[in-house]
Formats: structure tokens, sequence, C-alpha cells
């Protein structure tokens, strides 16, 4: 997978989620997340945009620092403020990405916020 595909992979997940629009469909059927901080795996392209969702809605101020594409994968570091105590946390998560789907992400530093 070359650089490029990975970026149109990213690009088009970024836009769907920034347009409020079902996202899921950059996941491939498996698609994990994993929480690395607690171990915690959420399995499937429909639980992981539900998750995914639940998630960005207790994160206030979110804030994006660095963000690195290459071949198969790209990482996006940010910090936000939860949305309880306006306390600050820096996170990254990773992406695996395969033809024009993400396969699995994991994401490190937000371990603290469970997601029913």
């Amino acid at each position: 997978m070359s650089v490029e595909q990975s970026q149109g992979t990213m690009d088009r997940y970024f836009d769907l989620m920034g347009r409020g629009a079902d996202f899921s469909e950059c996941y491939s059927a498996a698609a994990t997340w994993l929480v690395a901080d607690t171990g915690d795996i959420v399995e499937g392209a429909a639980p992981v945009r539900d998750f995914v969702l639940a998630l960005h809605a207790t994160m206030v101020d979110a804030r994006t620092s660095k963000y690195t594409v290459g071949e198969g994968f790209a990482y996006l570091e940010g910090d936000c403020a939860a949305e309880e105590s306006g306390i600050r946390t820096r996170y990254c998560v990773a992406y695996d990405l395969a033809g024009d789907v993400i396969t699995a992400m994991r994401c490190y530093g937000l371990g603290a916020r469970r997601i029913p």
C-alpha cells in the first residue's frame, strides 16, 4: 500500500467524520479498536464507529499536534480536555490500513475513559 493510498483512505475517513456522515465504511468488517491502557477491544465496523462517537463526545477542545501517514499506517497525536474535569490528556491513535480501509486502531492515553 503506497503512502498516497494510505493518505487517501485517511482523508476520506476524516472527511466523513467531519461531515457527520457514517465513517464506518472506512473500516474493514473485522476492524478493531484497542484501548492500550486497559486492554479493552471493540470489534466490528459498526461497534468501532459507535465507540469512537461515544469517545469523541467526552473529549472537549481536542487538538491534533502530530499526524503522520506512511505505507499502510497512520499515527495521530493530540490532546483534549475531559468533559467532566477539564483536565487535559495527551493521546495517540495508531491506524493499520489495508487496501482502502482501516483494519485496526490502537489508542494510547485515553484508557480512563470507559464507554458503556
